[in-house]
């Protein structure tokens, strides 16, 4: 792909940061270049190129804000609500979403003022640059305002401060913007010259008008909860035209090599993203369908349904809702869903699956000991981490932490994402087929007038997802599955009976006895008093969740803030939190399920109060609340 060398300084009066109208092409004098020589396609892929994030923006904001969020991967930070300012002010700059944001509103200023000046008779095709620019640029109003809540969005492109925006009327014009810019995309158009200018479909008009009816039924959904009526009415309207329905329509970015912002979003090979206990709660079991492993390595297969592992009470914290608190796995889960093998590796084995900068660690996997509690300079209870597939909860382990460091600070201990995310030679996904259907899905449950059944776009939603993952031979069988998983959720869309506490083995370490313990299903009380783990409702979103790991984590991360669902377990809580820069949880409540033990949004950067101290009071006033990441945003109010 031939990419423009653009520089464009800020015109959004964003975090008080300076502006110019000053851009220039690569290989030419920088004083020459005029606004004659630019094409508003340049801004527009720019923008899309840009927030594909580089590796810089990528670990902060990607990685360690929303992974963290949406419990993609195993950590603490964000995941406690404890923002980073360095890593807010960065990405909401200049250089990051606020130059985004400027691009694409330059594409739709530029290519506006060249229609109206008449060179749109020579380049027709700027007519619908304008209207992809628009597009893409209500999507990047909605990953910014998702994460902070009101920013400058309606007027911010005037070249003069602007003021804030609550989320509400964010909302309401980015809706209206969608459907004016699909219904004004023009097929009959010539876009021959956008295919190296447009990094999501090379300028395929009927690709963009999906994209932007899928992006409609996305964030028309958000908003469910607090407008229904104007949800249903965008929902219905997007619903009844062409959306993102197969794999061919995924809007996606080509990933490339090297250290710029092509380079792919999980490819740091210090960071392991280890596999969460969220998701490896929410696969196991799930499908009944066994864990694919060489015959050498069968006999390290064990059963979930009947046994839970080894039960480490005294150095695994138990304050937590977590309800396989206390236990590591010591084998691999005979029964899985297929897809998460696809995309974590197992512990210590080589299996082209895990990622090659793990592969020299991996083989160095070794049994660990765990020192004990009243003699630390003695090992109590040695486990071996190698042929294993579990993981346990991140969060506040005070003392208990360093008597288990030799097993927890090594990330070649846990199952970490796999290669395919990590070699740059992917695609990264902002809007895939799945997404559709299980919006779909839900849309039919609420009683919406959409195509199709909850459960038939239910078992397409699943059907995408694996077909993305090359399962398509798994489908049937998974499909009609009533197996539980560690939450109690089952596949078989129309078996919603609730999982039953039952009776199950597991081995106590300390006195080397099996033993046997009844097994019970956690209580999400934050979704219908806790009294279902197995309704429509939950398998749609415990579906999409699975679905969207990797590429998806904001939206995994707003489902949650929108629903309580999938279940998210609380992290470990040896001792009290911080509620200053915290969730507020505490040992007492450590065992119970509360809203506000999850982070809602971001905290604005410092530097906009200390620049812009009348604008940061008028984000607060439209927030409606503190600037504290517990402060909930006007789509997942209660």
């Amino acid at each position: 792909m031939k990419t423009k060398n653009i520089i464009l300084a800020g015109i959004l009066a964003l975090a008080g940061l300076s502006s110019c109208n000053d851009f220039t092409e690569i290989n030419e004098d920088p004083n020459l270049v005029g606004e004659g020589k630019v094409k508003p396609e340049w801004f527009m892929n720019a923008s899309i190129i840009g927030a594909q994030m580089n590796p810089e923006i990528a670990e902060r904001v990607f990685i360690l804000t929303w992974d963290r969020a949406s419990r993609f991967n195993r950590g603490s930070g964000f995941t406690l609500g404890t923002d980073n300012n360095d890593y807010m002010t960065l990405y909401l700059s200049n250089d990051y979403a606020v130059g985004w944001l400027n691009n694409a509103t330059k594409a739709v200023q530029l290519g506006q003022k060249k229609v109206e000046e008449g060179e749109a008779e020579q380049y027709p095709y700027y007519k619908n640059v304008i209207q992809m620019a628009r597009i893409w640029r209500a999507y990047l109003n909605s990953e910014v305002a998702d994460g902070f809540g009101p920013i400058p969005a309606i007027s911010a492109f005037s070249g003069t401060p602007a003021p804030y925006d609550g989320v509400e009327e964010i909302y309401t014009f980015i809706l209206s913007e969608l459907k004016d810019a699909e219904s004004a995309l023009d097929p009959s158009i010539d876009m021959s010259a956008m295919a190296n200018e447009d990094a999501f479909y090379a300028g395929n008009v009927n690709e963009w008008k999906k994209y932007a009816n899928s992006l409609r039924m996305r964030l028309a959904m958000r908003i469910s909860g607090v407008d229904p009526g104007l949800a249903r009415s965008e929902f219905e309207d997007a619903a009844s035209k062409p959306f993102i329905s197969e794999q061919a329509d995924i809007a996606s970015v080509q990933e490339k090599d090297g250290w710029g912002d092509l380079t792919g979003v999980m490819s740091r090979p210090w960071n392991g993203q280890a596999m969460s206990v969220t998701f490896k709660n929410l696969v196991v079991g799930l499908g009944g369908l066994e864990f694919p492993l060489p015959d050498s390595l069968k006999s390290h297969l064990k059963n979930p349904y009947e046994y839970m592992g080894l039960y480490l009470n005294q150095h695994f914290p138990l304050t937590t809702n977590d309800p396989c608190a206390g236990f590591y796995f010591d084998g691999i889960p005979q029964f899985v869903d297929p897809r998460a093998p696809k995309l974590f590796s197992v512990v210590g084995f080589d299996d082209g699956v895990v990622y090659p900068g793990y592969i020299g660690a991996a083989s160095e996997v070794q049994p660990v000991g765990l020192l004990n509690p009243n003699n630390t300079t003695e090992v109590m209870v040695t486990v071996n981490p190698k042929y294993t597939w579990t993981t346990w909860v991140a969060g506040e382990w005070d003392t208990k932490g360093g008597l288990v460091s030799s097993l927890t600070g090594k990330n070649y201990n846990y199952p970490s994402i796999a290669k395919q995310y990590r070699m740059n030679t992917n695609k990264r996904v902002f809007f895939g087929p799945w997404e559709s259907y299980f919006l779909l899905a839900e849309a039919a449950v609420k009683g919406w007038n959409v195509p199709g059944t909850a459960k038939s776009n239910y078992e397409q939603g699943i059907t995408a997802s694996f077909e993305y993952h090359g399962l398509q031979n798994e489908v049937a069988d998974y499909l009609a599955s009533k197996d539980y998983n560690r939450i109690g959720t089952s596949v078989n869309f129309d078996h919603t009976t609730e999982a039953q506490s039952y009776t199950v083995n597991y081995v106590d370490p300390y006195t080397k006895t099996n033993k046997t313990m009844t097994y019970q299903y956690p209580k999400n009380t934050i979704y219908r008093g806790g009294a279902y783990n197995n309704d429509v409702l939950t398998k749609i979103i415990t579906q999409k969740y699975i679905a969207q790991v990797p590429w998806l984590p904001e939206e995994a991360w707003s489902d949650h803030r929108r629903l309580g669902l999938p279940f998210f377990e609380n992290q470990a809580v040896e001792k009290d939190y911080n509620p200053l820069n915290q969730v507020p949880l505490t040992v007492a409540t450590s065992k119970e399920s509360r809203w506000d033990f999850y982070p809602k949004r971001y905290r604005y950067p410092a530097n906009i109060q200390t620049n812009n101290l009348e604008g940061y009071q008028q984000a607060l006033k439209l927030l409606g609340g503190p600037d504290l990441t517990t402060t909930l945003l006007w789509w997942n109010g209660r």
